[in-house]
């Protein structure tokens, strides 16, 4: 039916009004979004292809600490370094595998890939072993994650030290059942005297010994830091536990994260045990010895000492407790198979318990024109040794005279001078009458309890071929009568995901409802 001619139809402007320039821009916009990250998606796809041919197993991977450095000697600008303790054999070799790094600040995201380097004892069989994962990222970043294939994991960043109290930093390794607190003042006079500050990792330590500590370290005496056991809150299956499985008390990731804190503030660092006492030989201070013996080389990876052990004695009076009575009852025995390093820290990223088992892999040209890199190496100190007097036993003798041991090495040079001596056991006395301290040094423990079932568990393991010497593997049982600090925190895990799930902690704190071993 046709509609009858007329006259009165009108034309009606629409009044919907399509804006035809702004959706055709907006078209324009997605089509190039899709066809820039078209190929990017291949090339995601491609890496995790590649990773995927990799993976051998769903493990764990926990983290230690991160640290964003805006501008580093070594590490270069806009750098990131993890720490993190990760079983080895969720793929087929860590030092291979790849991690994507997301970087985010204000304004932008930048995805980049994090190369890890593994710091472990080539002769044992830990399952678990310290990572290091480096890479670099943008300006004021805000943010850091891990890509995964299942999502993103936000874990906790903090900036490096910008600078230290001394040019020499010791780190100590993660104390663990800890009532050796004679070890501690002597560590802590000595070293302060010829010019080193502490930076001590505590896990667990007897009620007064703690607070004595962490006492000293409100003061800036001491740094110290609690040091937590790898734990997962979430997991896809059973898995092995992680102390049970690193070496001893992980020290290589303490040690790492030492390094890495101190990077850009110290001129030397230093990785040793409580009970590891070093003095200069023929300077006054160790960063002149350290100085002297690095003579300028740029292909000196680290300073390494030989560790000889000492017996001597211990007073359970902090009155009786000075180094002229532990060097006058001294008696040398054995030098040990592992020694002590000592490095400038731009030529560090890592480092396993008793040194870098990455430092020296990697060539260094020292001038753009050189055609052959070079290898640095450690140089090996024969002239100058730790001693390690962790074979202290009680006694109630008192002894007055004064008898300076020879250096072991030298046989001709005292280890320190009387005037030095003196000065130290002064120092002693002057911090054990600290008015903030009184409550905790009179009350320190007057026994051996962990220390001795401790030493012989690791002992036994080590007599073992192929065993992971750890202290969980030890039972110890909690002393009731003498109450423990142990480090805790608010665990944290990410997506399960392959190969690795990932883990972390914040809040950090001291408990005592955990005891001393756990």
């Amino acid at each position: 039916m046709l509609l009858p001619k007329t006259n009165k139809w009108k034309t009606v402007k629409s009044q919907l009004r399509l804006p035809w320039a702004s959706i055709f821009l907006v078209i324009s916009v997605i089509c190039l979004i899709i066809f820039l990250f078209s190929g990017g998606n291949d090339e995601v796809r491609e890496f995790y292809e590649k990773m995927h041919l990799m993976e051998v197993g769903e493990e764990n991977a926990f983290i230690h600490n991160a640290y964003f450095y805006s501008n580093s000697k070594s590490l270069g600008k806009n750098a990131v370094a993890i720490v993190a303790t990760m079983h080895k054999d969720a793929v087929t070799d860590l030092n291979d595998f790849i991690l994507k790094i997301v970087g985010t600040n204000s304004t932008n995201r930048f995805v980049t890939d994090g190369k890890l380097t593994t710091e472990q004892n080539p002769d044992e069989s830990c399952k678990y072993t310290t990572v290091l994962i480096q890479t670099n990222t943008l300006d004021s970043m805000s943010k850091l994650e891990i890509e995964t294939r299942n999502g993103l994991v936000t874990f906790p960043f903090s900036e490096p030290k910008v600078q230290s109290t001394k040019p020499v930093v010791f780190c100590i390794a993660p104390l663990f059942a800890s009532e050796q607190w004679q070890s501690f003042l002597m560590q802590l006079q000595v070293s302060n005297k010829f010019g080193a500050h502490l930076h001590v990792y505590m896990m667990t330590m007897l009620e007064n010994y703690y607070q004595m500590v962490r006492e000293l370290g409100q003061l800036g005496i001491v740094t110290t830091q609690p040091w937590l056991t790898p734990k997962f809150s979430q997991v896809a299956r059973p898995f092995l536990e992680p102390s049970r499985n690193s070496e001893l008390r992980n020290p290589a990731a303490a040690f790492t994260d030492c390094l890495l804190q101190y990077k850009e503030a110290a001129q030397f660092i230093g990785f040793m045990e409580i009970e590891d006492l070093l003095f200069p030989l023929n300077t006054l201070t160790y960063y002149e010895e350290f100085e002297r013996e690095y003579e300028g080389s740029y292909q000196i990876s680290a300073l390494y000492y030989q560790v000889v052990e000492q017996q001597s004695v211990k007073y359970s009076s902090p009155e009786n407790q000075s180094l002229g009575a532990l060097l006058t009852r001294a008696q040398s025995g054995e030098t040990l198979k592992m020694g002590r390093a000592i490095v400038r820290p731009e030529r560090y990223n890592s480092t396993w318990a008793y040194y870098s088992t990455e430092a020296e892999k990697h060539p260094v040209y020292l001038a753009e024109q050189d055609d052959k890199p070079h290898y640095l190496t450690r140089k090996e100190i024969l002239t100058n040794a730790f001693l390690r007097f962790s074979n202290l036993e009680y006694t109630s003798e008192i002894d007055n005279s004064t008898v300076i041991p020879m250096n072991p090495l030298t046989t001709d040079r005292q280890l320190l001078s009387e005037e030095q001596l003196a000065e130290i056991d002064q120092e002693l006395k002057e911090t054990l009458l600290m008015p903030s301290i009184q409550e905790f040094v009179k009350q320190l423990p007057t026994e051996d309890y962990y220390s001795t079932k401790l030493k012989a568990c690791l002992e036994a393991q080590k007599q073992g071929k192929g065993q992971c010497v750890n202290t969980k593997a030890c039972k110890l049982p909690n002393n009731d009568k003498i109450p423990c600090r142990h480090s805790d925190g608010l665990y944290h895990s990410g997506k399960v995901t392959k190969p690795y799930t990932f883990h972390f902690v914040t809040e950090y704190y001291f408990t005592r409802n955990l005891g001393c071993y756990e």
